[in-house]
């Protein structure tokens, strides 16, 4: 049977009505107590929040197991890894994995072996998938039920050519979805409208958009959070790092004005980009070939302010030495070992943190928040289509409202706030 698909803008209740159809599915086609649902997505953020929407479902809590594509196409190499020697298989970063999985997945044997625990399978946010990723998809097509949701349009990777994933999208049997649910707020509303039609989104209700001289900015960004009610979130465009970082120390201080009154402290926590620590790990252990396991550990021992998940590392390094007798590792090995140990913590180490959360707008992709302030610098890279996407996914994210502050002044002349 073919694919189900949802296809809609932010809002439209995508994973919403994946999940209904997989308990409708599951009515009429129940589990074996052996079976379990799988729910695949492409960040880790998103799989956390899936898991949660899965979780709060009588029929599904406990039958379903939700993991990231990378990681479901990495268990899938280690279960068949002979098998993919002899296909001559090529694994090493992510996407090669992804690539190793699919064509394992292309052998029916394989694709049945995974059918037989999970004969359901429902994958959120496809939109982001490349080609390698596809393949997976592709090659379960026929031996499990496929439940997509995607847009195309919050696709934010301008690298990424999804022409091929669309192509295959419409194959399924998609059902458009065309009513925003998330909010009521004719001015977020209308906004999202427009930037999907690159037009310039208008100031309405819930909607505000806005430059203010260098001096007044910190006070306008500090109300807004401030007076909001409700969840609320500091979301930022590419380029816009430093500003935040201006804007965290000046608003944790607290301010005051005859204008704006008295504005207290604001606990201001930035999502860490888990990126920029893999970098600055790597970074300590130099370019050196080989590296020695005892020069390795004590090089991650100096590291300041050290990730949660560097213990893994060593704990990995040391573990090798002990049970393989591995004294040197080679940088194609240990890098992979980074970035493995890095998103396990990302999956698993998730904590809480109160105050008010600090992203950019790839990071709270798949999120709401009931109000949100936006920053939008100088310099966004990508074309115009690029930045409507950015600005779209930013403004979306708002349930109650979203105040868009921009750096300079011209910008509001400029695409995504104007187009030619």
């Amino acid at each position: 049977m073919p694919f189900r698909g949802f296809e809609g803008a932010a809002g439209t209740g995508k994973t919403h009505h994946l999940i209904n159809t997989v308990v409708e599915h599951l009515a009429a086609s129940p589990l074996h107590p052996h079976q379990r649902v799988l729910a695949l997505t492409f960040m880790h953020g998103s799989r956390r929040r899936l898991e949660e929407r899965f979780r709060i479902i009588p029929e599904l809590r406990g039958g379903t197991i939700c993991m990231t594509i990378d990681s479901f196409a990495n268990a899938i190499w280690q279960r068949w890894r002979s098998l993919a020697a002899r296909l001559g298989a090529i694994t090493g970063d992510f996407d090669q994995t992804c690539d190793a999985c699919g064509q394992l997945l292309e052998c029916p044997e394989v694709a049945a072996w995974v059918a037989r625990t999970f004969p359901v399978v429902v994958v959120d946010e496809a939109q982001e998938l490349k080609t390698e990723r596809l393949r997976i998809l592709r090659a379960l097509v026929g031996h499990v039920s496929l439940f997509v949701a995607a847009d195309e349009f919050q696709c934010l990777d301008d690298t990424l050519d999804t022409r091929p994933f669309m192509d295959w999208f419409q194959t399924g049997h998609v059902t458009p979805l065309t009513v925003v649910h998330r909010t009521n707020q004719q001015g977020l509303l209308n906004a999202g409208v427009a930037l999907r039609a690159l037009q310039a989104p208008q100031a309405g209700p819930g909607l505000a958009i806005s430059y203010e001289f260098k001096n007044v900015m910190p006070f306008k960004v500090a109300a807004a959070l401030h007076r909001a009610r409700g969840t609320k979130a500091l979301i930022f465009a590419p380029g816009a790092r430093p500003w935040v970082e201006e804007l965290i120390g000046r608003l944790g201080l607290g301010m005051e004005s005859p204008a704006f009154g008295k504005i207290p402290p604001l606990q201001l926590v930035k999502e860490q980009r888990p990126q920029d620590d893999v970098a600055r790990v790597c970074a300590a252990l130099g370019a050196e070939e080989p590296i020695g396991v005892d020069w390795a550990v004590a090089s991650l021992d100096q590291i300041a302010d050290p990730p949660a998940w560097l213990l893994l590392v060593q704990s990995a390094l040391l573990k090798e030495h002990r049970s393989q007798g591995k004294v040197e590792w080679r940088q194609a090995e240990l890098i992979p070992l980074i970035e493995r140990k890095a998103a396990q913590h990302r999956a698993y180490g998730y904590e809480r943190v109160s105050g008010i959360l600090v992203m950019s707008i790839h990071q709270a992709k798949n999120r709401q928040f009931g109000n949100v302030v936006l920053l939008w610098p100088p310099g966004v890279f990508g074309d115009d289509a690029q930045k409507a996407r950015l600005l779209y996914n930013g403004i979306t994210r708002a349930q109650q409202s979203c105040r868009v502050f921009v750096r300079t002044q011209n910008l509001l002349a400029q695409a995504p706030f104007r187009f030619p």
